[in-house]
């Protein structure tokens, strides 16, 4: 990174910083390539501007353009309400208690998220009402300073084209380290969820953790019960997707925070006695991930507890009910879904059927099953051997050779798909009228 020109210098903020943040605006020209950037996330923060609203690109989309990443999503960061941006954009739909969002609906599903700038409490805020803390309004300084890790601080003014560092995170893209803003300890029993960001920031970015975090991390792992299960879940399902699951799930197992997710799982004699091997099936995962190919929720899941369920799904006769014990102990206490689960426990049971080959008919007649396809994922990322691989190759042929011999639907077909069918009513016996008085018919 080239600086053409640099400036430091001191702000006000809406409410005190903490003693252990010593905040400084540092500013540096950095004009990033339009061809690296949204072009709907620029015109959001051009209109914003435009309307006299301070808006920059804000947080990972920064940092993985520094890192030479491609950025996943662009955020926006204002000084304009969630109710004024709603009046500005006809696209905007305000979500979320916690966190007040604006969501900007653009083609092909994309979504710009927007987040007014926000501030801690202070003595004088009455926080008494439920996400009252989450949802303080304050200025460009006191939404930095609050964020969890300097490299997540960093904003990028489209206009100037200017990066904008309050927090030092310039110097640990530079240094590649993993730091928080101000005291670990307090930073993350504040949000014991940050336990699981930093390792997966770690891991996915190639970045070190800073010693004081990583132990601050070990000390407050068995804060991570606290925090609310489904902010868990989805922070464990974005650690398997981030493409280096094995090595993130390794982390947390270091670092003593898989016990407190799984503690079935990390208590499993083959976690017990070869964790890396353990996690081979997961890192096949991330190989094949690696390539482009997608692989979906349930196929990851199913890695992760697939070599503490192979014995079970290896063993003769009805297993299915000594399975559903099984993943009920190794992902206690995760609250994944009902619907997840469902999937997962379809994907393994539907290995024993596939490990004959498709030789027999009875085995092929799982192709018509909508997991099919996510449980032939699984056997190759289970194969150990040429012959397994060769066989996981076979299905997969034949899979795709049944989904293109089937005709190409018509239009009309399609119709006839989505129209929904006209509900018959149900007849009701005509009463008899009322004979009128003197007819004697």
């Amino acid at each position: 990174m080239t600086d053409s020109t640099e400036e430091k210098r001191e702000t006000t903020f809406s409410s005190p910083p903490p003693p252990d943040v010593a905040p400084r605006l540092r500013t540096v020209k950095h004009p990033i390539p339009f061809s690296r950037l949204d072009p709907d996330a620029v015109k959001v923060v051009r209109r914003l501007s435009r309307f006299g609203y301070q808006a920059y690109l804000v947080g990972g989309c920064v940092r993985d353009i520094l890192l030479g990443r491609g950025p996943k999503d662009f955020d926006v960061v204002t000084s304009a309400m969630p109710a004024e941006i709603r009046r500005l954009f006809r696209n905007c739909r305000l979500i979320g208690r916690r966190f007040r969002l604006a969501h900007l609906l653009f083609k092909n599903r994309k979504i710009i998220e927007v987040a007014t700038f926000r501030r801690t409490p202070t003595s004088e805020d009455d926080v008494s009402g439920t996400h009252a803390a989450e949802n303080l309004f304050g200025g460009e300084a006191d939404d930095a300073i609050r964020r969890d890790f300097t490299i997540n601080a960093l904003m990028y003014d489209v206009g100037s084209k200017e990066i904008r560092d309050w927090a030092g995170g310039l110097d640990d893209i530079e240094a590649g380290v993993l730091r928080t803003i101000g005291d670990p300890d307090r930073r993350l029993q504040e949000d014991p969820v940050r336990i699981v960001r930093a390792v997966k920031f770690s891991v996915r970015l190639d970045l070190e953790i800073e010693p004081e975090l990583r132990a601050a991390m070990h000390h407050h792992a068995v804060l991570i019960d606290t925090c609310a299960p489904a902010r868990l879940t989805e922070e464990i399902l974005k650690l398997l997707r981030s493409g280096a699951a094995a090595d993130c799930i390794d982390l947390l197992r270091e670092v003593g925070v898989l016990s407190q997710l799984m503690a079935g799982l990390t208590n499993c004699p083959e976690f017990v006695g070869d964790p890396r091997g353990a996690l081979r099936v997961l890192g096949a995962a991330d190989e094949i991930a690696a390539t482009g190919r997608t692989v979906t929720d349930p196929v990851l899941l199913a890695a992760l507890l697939y070599p503490s369920c192979r014995e079970i799904l290896t063993a003769g006769g009805d297993t299915a009910k000594e399975l559903d014990e099984a993943l009920a102990r190794l992902v206690a206490p995760m609250a994944f879904t009902r619907r997840q689960m469902a999937r997962v426990r379809q994907v393994l049971l539907a290995q024993r059927r596939l490990a004959g080959g498709p030789r027999k008919r009875r085995s092929r007649k799982i192709l018509d099953r909508e997991y099919a396809a996510e449980a032939i994922d699984l056997l190759e990322l289970a194969a150990e051997t040429t012959e397994e691989h060769e066989q996981a190759e076979r299905w997969h042929r034949l899979l795709a050779s049944r989904y293109s011999s089937r005709p190409t639907p018509t239009p009309e077909d399609l119709d006839a798909a989505v129209r929904p069918r006209r509900r018959r009513r149900r007849s009701r016996r005509r009463r008899p009228k009322p004979k009128a008085e003197g007819d004697k018919s």
